[in-house]
């Protein structure tokens, strides 16, 4: 049941559904309607609606016209894109902006690395939300709302992947990536981060090219 205190109410179903559909609460392949989620959540059907267009935006879902919505299933090379999305856009936004990662964001960042540590082991889903938690962190620091949104959708989509792969993600590059900050290597710490992002995967065949439109 959704309260009506705290967040707003179109906040509170986005993340319940959201959380649910991360957590493995939905089957891959269920379809998702307005009344189903009315009666799960016990809220009216405007929040629910606006939710699931916030949802669709973010590409966590997709619209089936006259039966519901379904989870997004991104294909590898769909994912290949993202994670070269995410290389560019977080290594060249360190690099540019380095200057405003003061002690206080340091010390933020090697907290998110002891919380990652203290994850139950085998517990991939509570891994892999470390390793967001980390690079949003990271993010967050540039003060920079739009691509933070950008990369928060970007790892949304990868989320799903995961949670469908039961793949297990490791945060072993930062630590080492949050020493050489520390030190003021920015050169070394911008490998460190795109090695961190590019090995999550490799498609089996080379993305096709975009075709332009007039």
């Amino acid at each position: 049941m959704i309260s009506e205190q705290g967040s707003t109410l179109k906040e509170q179903v986005y993340d319940a559904i959201f959380s649910d559909i991360i957590n493995g609460a939905y089957d891959i392949d269920i379809i998702l309607t307005e009344k189903f989620l009315m009666e799960k959540y016990g809220v009216s059907r405007a929040p629910i609606r606006e939710a699931l267009t916030q949802l669709t935006g973010a590409h966590i879902l997709v619209s089936i016209p006259r039966q519901g919505y379904k989870i997004l299933q991104p294909s590898e090379e769909e994912l290949y894109e993202i994670i070269k999305f995410r290389s560019a856009l977080e290594c060249s936004f360190l690099e540019n902006y380095s200057m405003f990662i003061n002690k206080d964001c340091i010390r933020e960042l090697r907290k998110s690395c002891a919380e990652y540590s203290s994850c139950p082991a085998g517990d991939f889903m509570a891994h892999w939300h470390c390793n967001i938690q980390f690079h949003l962190k990271l993010f967050s620091m540039y003060g920079n709302h739009y691509a933070y949104r950008l990369l928060e959708d970007a790892l949304n989509i990868q989320t799903i992947f995961f949670v469908q792969k039961k793949f297990g993600a490791t945060m072993d590059l930062h630590l080492a990536f949050v020493d050489y900050l520390e030190r003021g290597d920015i050169k070394t710490a911008v490998s460190l981060l795109r090695a961190d992002i590019d090995r999550l995967l490799v498609p089996a065949t080379p993305p096709v090219p975009v075709e332009q439109t007039r």
